[in-house]
């Protein structure tokens, strides 16, 4: 089953608000106390729920975008979908896409990264909880407690067409 974004964003929040009515209410309404806080700790369940729903970015055109989440493993164009840290990438449109990881300060490039790029009517699939950067700008420098970051970026290349006129 696969959902917009927003739906996805309403069902997590309905789920918070699930988990937190019975601890509240026995707290507040009923003046037991502390008696059902440990419900509090299902909340953080979702992390991993969240982290672990896969996202589909299907890309119409350059800056023209959809974004989903797999809710259940399905299928869509012939791929199978299941969960786990990743993005699908299906580029409809008729821009070559490429997939890059930044690194800032001391990050270097893991084994298991690896830029892509993603030909029309195609599609990729990326390891990754997120991409942080679809179609706009990546920051020029990010402020961390460590000393470096990683980050991810989706954009159009230009063909070579267009770097020729230019």
């Amino acid at each position: 089953m696969i959902v917009t974004a927003q739906t996805y964003t309403i069902i997590l929040v309905a789920i918070l608000v699930l988990i937190s009515l019975k601890p509240l209410y026995t707290k507040l309404v009923k003046k037991q106390g502390k008696k059902d806080d440990w419900m509090f700790l299902l909340i953080i369940l979702l992390l991993p729920i969240n982290w672990y729903t896969p996202t589909i970015l299907t890309v119409t055109d350059c800056n023209q975008f959809t974004k989903e989440v797999v809710l259940f493993p399905t299928e869509k164009e012939g791929i199978s979908m299941s969960y786990g840290r990743k993005n699908y990438i299906f580029n409809h449109s008729k821009q070559t896409l490429g997939f890059e990881y930044l690194y800032y300060g001391s990050d270097q490039k893991e084994d298991d990264h690896r830029d892509l790029v993603i030909f029309p009517n195609k599609t990729a699939t990326v390891n990754e909880v997120k991409i942080d950067y679809v179609f706009e700008a990546p920051a020029k420098s990010v402020s961390t407690k460590s000393s470096g970051a990683t980050k991810t970026m989706l954009y159009c290349q230009q063909d070579s067409t267009e770097n020729s006129t230019q």
